[in-house]
């Protein structure tokens, strides 16, 4: 961000949300998320869009400003800006694209206040490819026209000229129209346009809570009412509608309609929770446990001191997160990679190889059997490890199974936790709220589990028994059975994709059934 204008006045920014799916927020909206001292944003603007204003950040919806009327807001914004906040002003959609962009644009223009637009994906655009019908086709239609379907009942000339709209032909998009849409049939019908006409009515586009109706001129008004449909949603009407039945995809993935629960930590859940949502859950996120440095740095410091000393044979990581943190504690102390010299890599598995790849080191071994029973195997499957020593870095709470047989074949292990894995302050509440709007929770290590029954407290096991509950592996099973617990689902290769490919497995024999 310009440090001249954090001397003075703040930068605001009109920036664009989307209209709802995360993943379509541009890379310039992300970087002023980051940077913002203070995110006014509306009412749509999606919780995973939210997630990604950095910590520390004033988050304020635009509703609980002053009176929450508009001016409320303007003058909000100019306030904040001359305190010499820097100010993301988040909007659904496009910020100038039938929002009140140009209206706050316009405020604080007058007021000198220094500003800028980051363009968003608008919802005429998105909404409706998300309902597989292309606003322009080569056979269908040529052209688009965008209206709004609540305008400014201050405006003397409110109407929209309809029979120039029906005349022009293509396809006609309307925002905001929902709640008027026996008005908006009934303007189109007057200006000439066909009872066949083919009509969508797309709510909650692009989010898993996409529903999509599709009828004509003459009944669409009764579908949209039988069915529920309101605000947000999107009307479509033309001939391009008629693709849907062929051209859907999005509500047509495997997963769609289902309600996923994701409880691994911060750092770890992305990779899962776009997974996911690549192949149509609705994602839920419950952080039950979050990582932390070990209460000493002694043996990590140690350790390394070894290894420059080419002590160790073998160095063993037993997870992405031992990978991270052991390479962080190097470039702490000033070492890079060059420390392992002549000492062999092990890792878990495919995961926890790649991270180690990212940082410059190709794994010498991994094992098929993504867990420490197959790493032991692997391990002990060589000429034997009698007399060789070996590194075992992992979390400071930790299963035996590794370091006790290669002790007990012989081995010299040293055992160094660079990392601690402890349960985040988040209420119990908070966890039955999560789990009651999910029909599906996901575990990828027994500590997930514990650190959630200890936030449900008493009848937490009740509570997830009431769901379909899905493991990473059989270790993780195995905790679910020993709290009575059934894993309804359990990934044949112990990894996120393993997970994912579980879930869709169960989707399809449920469909096929």
């Amino acid at each position: 961000m310009n440090d001249e204008l954090k001397k003075g006045a703040g930068l605001v920014s009109l920036v664009g949300a989307g209209p709802g799916d995360p993943g379509l927020l541009t890379r310039k909206a992300v970087a002023r998320l980051e940077q913002a001292d203070v995110v006014v944003h509306d009412e749509l603007v999606s919780a995973g869009i939210l997630a990604l204003v950095r910590p520390g950040a004033e988050v304020v919806h635009r509703r609980e400003i002053g009176d929450g009327s508009q001016d409320a807001l303007n003058q909000h914004l100019v306030r904040l800006s001359r305190r010499g906040k820097t100010v993301v002003r988040l909007k659904g959609g496009d910020p100038v694209l039938f929002g009140r962009g140009a209206e706050e644009a316009e405020v604080l223009a007058a007021a000198g206040i220094p500003w800028d637009v980051v363009p968003g994906v608008s919802a005429g655009l998105a909404v409706a490819a998300y309902a597989g019908i292309p606003l322009t086709h080569r056979k269908y239609a040529s052209q688009v026209i965008f209206v709004t379907g609540h305008e400014d009942p201050g405006k003397q000339d409110a109407a929209i000229a309809w029979d120039r709209v029906v005349r022009a032909g293509g396809t006609l998009v309307v925002f905001m129209a929902v709640r008027r849409l026996p008005d908006v049939v009934l303007e189109l019908r007057k200006a000439g346009a066909e009872a066949q006409t083919p009509v969508a009515v797309i709510e909650w586009g692009t989010t898993p809570r996409q529903r999509t109706v599709v009828g004509d001129l003459s009944d669409i008004v009764d579908l949209a009412q039988s069915q529920g449909l309101d605000h947000p949603a999107l009307v479509v009407v033309g001939a391009v509608v008629k693709l849907r039945e062929r051209l859907a995809w999005f509500d047509r993935r495997p997963l769609w309609g289902r309600r996923v629960l994701v409880t691994r930590a911060p750092d770890q859940a992305p990779a899962l929770v776009e997974s996911l949502r690549d192949v149509g859950a609705g994602v839920l996120q419950l952080p039950v446990l979050e990582f932390q440095p070990p209460e000493s740095v002694a043996p990590v410091e140690q350790a390394i001191t070894d290894l420059r000393t080419g002590a160790f044979d073998w160095v063993v990581f037993t997870s992405k997160n031992g990978v991270d943190t052991f390479v962080a504690a190097l470039h702490a102390r000033g070492y890079d990679l060059r420390v392992f010299g002549r000492a062999k890599v092990a890792c878990i598995g495919p995961a926890t190889a790649e991270a180690l790849r990212k940082h410059g080191i190709v794994a010498d071994l991994v094992p098929k059997d993504f867990r420490s029973e197959g790493l032991r195997d692997a391990l002990l499957a060589g000429r034997g490890v009698r007399g060789q020593r070996f590194l075992l870095l992992r979390a400071e709470v930790g299963r035996d199974v590794l370091p006790d047989t290669l002790r007990e074949a012989g081995a010299i292990v040293d055992l160094v936790a660079t990392y601690r894995t402890v349960r985040p302050g988040l209420s119990g509440d908070r966890a039955r709220q999560h789990i009651e709007l999910s029909d599906t929770v996901t575990f990828t290590s027994p500590s997930s589990l514990e650190n959630l029954l200890a936030m449900l407290g008493e009848r937490g096991e009740d509570l997830l028994a009431q769901r379909t509950l899905a493991c990473i592996g059989p270790i993780t099973a195995q905790a679910l059975a020993a709290r009575g617990l059934t894993a309804t689902i359990t990934a044949r290769v112990a990894t996120v994709a393993g997970l994912v490919d579980a879930l869709v497995d169960d989707a399809r024999t449920r469909t096929r059934t």
